[in-house]
């Protein structure tokens, strides 16, 4: 083993905050770049050039999204992408993103993006509760199902300068971590809190594993071998926001489309998890396993993301979708 992997392994383990530390200055030069992603003030966009002639597409969601956003712009000379996203985002903060920022206005459609991989997480606040072992500090919108409607609760902090005064202030981070233990699925104090076990390698291969159980067990009771459970609250948080989605979308006069983004190994549990919602409001939506067998390694690569040759076959699909969904 290389000792550099092994010292990142056990480094793996710290707890998330002690990474955070680690990571953090307030000057944006010297900070970890990671630490600088996701936020919702400002939003990240990826704004194209255009004229009068091209329509506007806009992605939100993870890098999947990003991937099918930049194949768009490769196959196509009429629709333009325009993209909103943050590393691994969860639907929850993809639907945050959309509401902050309804497709600038000026699209022709909307492009929302759910992924097999992370919607056990939709009950999440921060990507550090989730993401264990690469502490990514930005924050998302959760959204609570009340008498069937849905309830937005933001988090404590939601740009880069309020997490570092936050993290800076004893009280604030301790507020910041009181709102996370109690909106925040995926808090767990255990593996969130510094502590002085953090200069311990054993100690820290010790929260490590228990991390990956507790992550494990917490897909597991949302995913198993026979897919997603349809009584579960993510799975009818998920369908909500999807149908809230395609109305505000059509509202503001865009094609809503529901990217359905199915990991290797998940076959299509995600499309079957969302289709009754998908059904009853015939909501548009572009379904990978349609295209990229979720059982098919080729179709992939080895970071998960589909191959560019697969992402342009979806930008293909996808401008049929837009076109057809318009025309009706």
């Amino acid at each position: 083993i290389n000792p550099s992997q092994l010292r990142s392994y056990f480094d793996y383990g710290r707890s998330q905050e002690g990474k955070l530390r680690r990571m953090t200055r307030a000057d944006r030069d010297k900070t970890a770049p990671i630490t600088l992603a996701g936020w919702y003030e400002p939003l990240q966009i990826a704004e194209p050039a255009v004229d009068g002639a091209t329509k506007i597409v806009t992605f939100s969601g993870m890098s999947h999204a990003m991937n099918l956003a930049h194949a768009l712009g490769r196959v196509s000379k009429s629709y333009v992408p325009r993209a909103v996203g943050a590393p691994g985002a969860t639907l929850n903060w993809a639907y945050g993103a959309y509401l902050r920022d309804h497709g600038g206005r000026n699209s022709r459609a909307a492009v929302l993006a759910v992924m097999s991989g992370n919607l056990p997480e939709i009950n999440t606040m921060s990507a550090m509760t989730w993401n264990t072992d690469f502490a990514m500090p930005y924050t998302a919108d959760r959204f609570l199902l009340q008498d069937g409607q849905l309830k937005a609760v933001h988090p404590p902090y939601a740009s880069f300068d309020q997490y570092v005064r936050t993290l800076d202030d004893e009280k604030k981070w301790s507020d910041a971590l009181r709102e996370f233990a109690q909106f925040d699925t995926a808090y767990d104090p255990f593996i969130i809190r510094a502590s002085i076990f953090d200069d311990s390698a054993f100690f820290r291969m010790f929260r490590r594993a228990y991390a990956q159980r507790a992550i494990r067990a917490a897909r597991h009771a949302v995913l198993d071998h026979a897919g997603f459970n349809l009584n579960n609250n993510e799975v009818k948080v998920a369908q909500k926001i999807v149908e809230e989605f395609a109305s505000s979308a059509r509202g503001d006069g865009m094609v809503p489309v529901i990217f359905v983004v199915n990991l290797f190994g998940d076959s299509d549990y995600l499309f079957q998890a969302l289709r009754p919602a998908l059904e009853r409001g015939q909501i548009p939506y572009l379904n990978s396993a349609t295209i990229a067998s979720p059982n098919d390694p080729r179709k992939y690569l080895r970071d998960s993301h589909f191959t560019p040759a697969v992402d342009d076959e979806m930008a293909g699909a996808l401008i049929k979708i837009i076109e057809a969904a318009a025309h009706n």
